[in-house]
Parts: structure tokens; sequence; C-alpha cells
């Protein structure tokens, strides 16, 4: 696998957003933060290949003052990067949003994809964190949205063969061992995750022929990890890092108002054209 540890080497990082129209309003500030944050990686690693670490004295403040000592700040081993990007707008199947992601970021050459869904936040230094653990794929864990929080971890138990739409029976892993990096024997099988941050070495796709993601069925998440068990690709999950799921509440339609809405709406519709019609006669009697 390419990693980053490469000295002088660029490392291209295509960064990936399956949204359906930008970032949620409560993550705006942290998706700019981030995005902030990212500009000056890709500054500092320029000038820790030219000056070495030992220049990294010299620089009036740290990349994330607020972040865990070693994984925000960067060293001149980790070498040079290069960032792409593209936003899917306008799609509600987000399992082919994810495909055009990978089309996007394999014609673009990069040695890396990370994507991250609009409704999560993490510290800045998830990137170089998940990119220092050297594996295929690696991804931060979250939690549901939605009551019970539970882990958007599962051991997927059983399996139906059809290739184009698996069909999954799993079970949730209620109490994966936390603050470690996890795979298949830390659950006791094939490990499937929710992929709301995720990092994937681009080789993977070249290994593994499409679909890498099938919204229909099962979860395109569930249907990328099952593909990848079948192809003997290895999942990793980070149960270390501190990811925030903007929690959703259920919004209730209240159906006998609604027709109320529309009821008035019907007459005031009727009205208007009444009066339309009223004007025309009048203007054709004289």
């Amino acid at each position: 696998m390419n990693g980053p540890l490469g000295g002088n080497r660029r490392v291209r990082i295509f960064l990936g957003w399956p949204w359906y129209s930008g970032p949620a309003d409560e993550t705006y500030t942290s998706y700019f933060e981030f995005i902030h944050y990212l500009g000056r990686l890709q500054e500092r690693s320029l000038w820790l290949n030219k000056y070495g670490d030992e220049a990294a004295v010299e620089l009036d403040c740290p990349l994330d003052p607020d972040g865990l000592e070693g994984d925000a700040e960067l060293l001149a081993s980790d070498g040079i990067f290069d960032f792409g990007c593209v936003n899917i707008g306008g799609s509600s199947l987000v399992g082919k949003s994810r495909e055009v992601l990978v089309d996007a970021a394999l014609r673009w050459d990069a040695d890396y994809l990370f994507t991250w869904d609009d409704d999560m936040v993490f510290p800045w230094e998830t990137l170089l964190r998940l990119l220092r653990h050297q594996k295929p794929v690696v991804n931060a864990l979250g939690f549901a949205s939605k009551e019970p929080h539970f882990p958007c971890l599962w051991r997927l138990s059983e399996q139906f063969t059809n290739p184009d739409e698996p069909q999954v029976i799993s079970d949730v892993v209620y109490d994966p061992p936390m603050d470690k990096l996890i795979t298949d024997e830390d659950v006791g099988g094939p490990i499937a995750f929710g992929a709301g941050i995720t990092l994937y070495n681009m080789s993977i796709f070249k290994k593994m022929p499409k679909p890498w993601f099938f919204s229909t069925g099962t979860g395109e998440d569930w249907f990328f990890c099952l593909r990848c068990h079948q192809h003997g690709i290895r999942r990793y999950v980070d149960t270390g890092v501190k990811v925030r799921h903007l929690m959703k509440k259920p919004q209730w339609v209240d159906t006998v108002s609604i027709l109320s809405l529309l009821k008035r709406i019907l007459v005031c519709l009727t009205s208007l054209r009444l009066s339309r019609m009223l004007k025309e006669s009048v203007r054709l009697r004289l």
C-alpha cells in the first residue's frame, strides 16, 4: 500500500463530499475551519520538506493548538501534500455519489480518498491520524444520529450471494474496544461500518471491480464492506477519534392541519380564478 511516510514524495489526497446540498447548517463553521487547516497543512508540508523538522521551532503557532499532541502536527517524513476536491451535489442516491467520487479520484491519480458526510464534525488531526495507520481502508467510529445512539459498527454474520445486491444479516457491536485500531478479529467476524468519515487507499479500487457502493437492498457502506471482504481487503476502524454526529429528531406531520391548509389554498385559487373570469366577462360586454 502507498503511504504518507515518504519524505519528499508527494501525497495526493482527494477530498470527496457525497452531499446533497452542502454541509448542514450546524456544521458550516467546522467545515470551513477544517478546509483552512488543510491549506495550512499543505503549506507546512512544503516548508518542512525544504527545511526539515528542526525548522518547526521557528513557526509561530501549531497547526491545531487544541489538537492531540503528535497527531495534528506535521513531520517532514509525512511527505508533501497535494489536495484535490469535488462536491457531488443534487444526488439523492448516496451510493451513486460515492461511486462518482471514486471515479473522480482515480482520474486525478490520487493516492487516497478522504470522505466525510455533511452532518459529521471531527478533530482536525483526524486526517493525519488515519493516514499514519497505513491501512487500505480506515474509518473513524461514529454513532447513530437517532436514538438509541449505538456505534455505527457491525459484525456481518451471514450473506446471500447475489453479487449485485447482497442481503446482509448483521449484529451491532455495542461494546467495541475503545481508543484503538480494530478489525475483524476484534469484533468476532467481518467488520462493517457507517462510512461517515473514511480514508481509502486508492489501490483498493483498482483491485476491486465495480460496483463499489450500492444503495439498494442494503446500505451502500455495508455493501462496500462486504465487497472488500469478498476481495480480501481488510477494513479498520479507529475507535479513538472524537467524532460528533448531528442528532436527528423526529419531525411529525399533522395530517389534519396539512389538509386544512390545502383546502384553504384551493379556496383562494378558486376565488382568484372566478375573479379573473368576472373581470374578463365585464370587459367583453363593454
